[in-house]
């Protein structure tokens, strides 16, 4: 009866793991950390944790409160840096830049263009030419205090033509 019980309700789904931890952390001699510690940056900057769950995980008895003192800068203020410095790697590591952005544009555009997939090809272009600053989309939205109702069709085009800055009459010096 008790393998029933167990498979009564929705089942449970298992969550797919993100990045593979590494089976043992090192002490960090460089930067003073000890390896729970390095566990804990590893965990909270890579592991897809929150900073709690992640000193759950690097292995403290009271995660919560390990967590809070080595994350507010004056009790563990080593480990605080190491969570920058790790931080900082992970930013310039998968930063979006225009460099690698052109690079991955360049790439979608050759590829698509050998496999025929050419529409592809010409929306990669397309970005690359925005990326280069060769192609501007240009929008205007304007705002317009004007009751419709009481306006005639005239009326609503010569307003229309007044916020465009479009001239409907010219004068003998424009011809």
């Amino acid at each position: 009866m008790a393998e029933e019980e167990k498979k009564l309700g929705r089942p449970k789904k298992e969550k797919p793991k993100l990045t593979n931890a590494p089976i043992q952390f090192v002490a960090d001699e460089e930067l003073g950390i000890t390896d729970m510690q390095a566990g804990f940056v590893w965990h909270y900057t890579e592991g897809a944790c929150g900073q709690t769950e992640a000193a759950r995980r690097a292995g403290f008895s009271f995660p919560a409160n390990a967590a809070s003192k080595m994350l507010n800068g004056r009790d563990h203020p080593k480990v605080t840096k190491a969570v920058r410095i790790a931080q900082e790697e992970l930013r310039e590591k998968y930063a979006i830049t225009p460099e690698k952005t052109g690079a991955m544009l360049w790439n979608i555009a050759e590829t698509s263009f050998e496999q025929g997939a050419y529409n592809a090809a010409v929306s990669a272009v397309k970005e690359l030419n925005s990326l280069a600053g060769l192609s501007i989309q240009r929008s205007q939205n304007l705002n317009i205090n004007a009751n419709l109702e009481r306006m005639t069709k005239e009326d609503i085009k010569e307003r229309l033509n007044d916020l465009l800055g479009i001239k409907t009459t010219y004068d003998d010096k424009d011809v």
